[in-house]
């Protein structure tokens, strides 16, 4: 997560993660910003989705709150993944970002059973689409943290994550030679 008092390197960060990706040092950075909600409102998440897209940093927003996410960066959502949203206006807002009718989506949505999730926008041609998604066999509050720290014995090895940050080693030092 973002903190207030260090999103003023945000730009710092992005101009480097710029310059890596034009120059070809990293080809792509994916980056999945869970409970998005949480910072969106305070960081540069604009310019990351209408800019840095064409160099190569493609995201990936989680939230639980979509009323919360400015429409701008709906607007550029090429994707988006519905699981279990029965809030009338959380569909609405969601609806007007995805390029299919809002009663179909939200028709769809209310009806969703567990472990299913409506897929929307370009991957499916724009055509709503439910799939059932695998259960896992662990429990999944705060599971992700575990993930990491369970891997720090394999760190050093060539494309591990970095279990603090989630970026990866090659493009971590590419990063570093650019400071």
């Amino acid at each position: 997560m973002v903190l207030p008092h260090l999103t003023g390197g945000w730009e710092y960060v992005l101009a480097k993660l710029q310059d890596a990706l034009s120059q070809w040092k990293i080809r792509a950075v994916f980056l999945f910003a869970e409970e998005a909600h949480l910072y969106l409102k305070e960081t540069y998440w604009d310019d990351i989705v209408t800019r840095m897209r064409h160099f190569g940093l493609f995201t990936t927003f989680i939230t639980n709150q979509p009323n919360t996410i400015h429409e701008n960066i709906y607007r550029q959502a090429d994707n988006i993944f519905l699981l279990n949203f029965v809030n009338e206006h959380d569909l609405q807002i969601i609806a007007r970002a995805a390029r299919a009718d809002a009663e179909t989506i939200t028709s769809i949505v209310r009806d969703l059973p567990p472990h299913h999730c409506l897929l929307l926008g370009r991957m499916v041609k724009d055509f709503p689409i439910v799939v059932k998604i695998r259960p896992l066999d662990v429990k999944t509050m705060g599971q992700t943290r575990f993930f990491f720290t369970e891997r720090r014995a394999g760190d050093a090895e060539e494309g591990a994550l970095h279990p603090a940050s989630g970026i990866h080693h090659r493009a971590q030092r590419a990063l570093s030679a650019q400071a």
